[in-house]
């Protein structure tokens, strides 16, 4: 067997594999789905959101919804692309007359390069969650422990022979800010919405997937 006949066979392998294996991977998919969604709606969602603490610095639910969306994106498409390389290998050869099952290979191949593409924009967009987080949360000016050492050496000679003495100190800085007021709460507001506004984006990230998984 050449080269190019193992390729073939590995390839039609994968993509038998992925197909065969398609319903359990949806069954899969759907018990993450309402594991990282268990909200009917998004205003049930941001309450939910409220009731976290702000100091803590992070939104564990969305965190993972949003960490779990880009991880079934990224499976789907890496069986989107082995999808591809197969079909790729086994385009038959342009005749004169009947070339219908040509025709369908290449839209097949169409629609796959597509659904990749929209997999690249949907990763991209939710790895920008953190970052948006962190924009909101560092305008709520929470209280902060910052800390600094310095450390000093300092040589002596006493009767020809060399001493080094070292000392280390340490300082403390803490930082208060008004948690109360219009202000505060508009800003926690905007933070509890950046949280909202990526929980729905995953979850309609999530559900675009599994679609597209059907479809395919």
């Amino acid at each position: 067997m050449t080269l190019l006949e193992q390729y073939n066979k590995s390839s039609k392998d994968k993509a038998t594999k992925i197909l065969d294996g398609a319903i359990a991977k949806l069954q899969g998919m759907e018990a993450t789905f309402a594991t990282c969604f268990p909200h009917a709606t998004l205003s049930s969602a941001s309450a939910e959101f409220k009731k976290l603490n702000v100091e803590s610095g992070s939104n564990e639910p969305v965190s993972k919804a949003v960490s779990m969306t880009i991880d079934e994106i990224s499976a789907v498409s890496q069986d989107v692309r082995a999808l591809e390389v197969f079909l790729n290998l086994h385009i038959p050869k342009m005749e004169d007359g009947n070339n219908f099952g040509v025709s369908v290979q290449l839209s097949m191949l169409k629609q796959l390069s597509e659904i990749q593409e929209a997999a690249g924009k949907a990763i991209d967009e939710l790895s920008g969650y953190s970052n948006a987080r962190a924009e909101s949360l560092s305008k709520l000016n929470l209280p902060s422990v910052s800390s600094s050492v310095t450390k000093s050496t300092s040589s002596s000679t006493t009767d020809g022979k060399k001493e080094e003495k070292s000392s280390e100190s340490k300082e403390e800085k803490k930082s208060s800010s008004d948690m109360t007021g219009p202000t505060f709460e508009s800003r926690v507001a905007a933070l509890i919405a950046t949280d909202t506004q990526y929980y729905s984006k995953a979850q309609r990230a999530f559900q675009a997937t599994m679609s597209t998984y059907m479809a395919v």
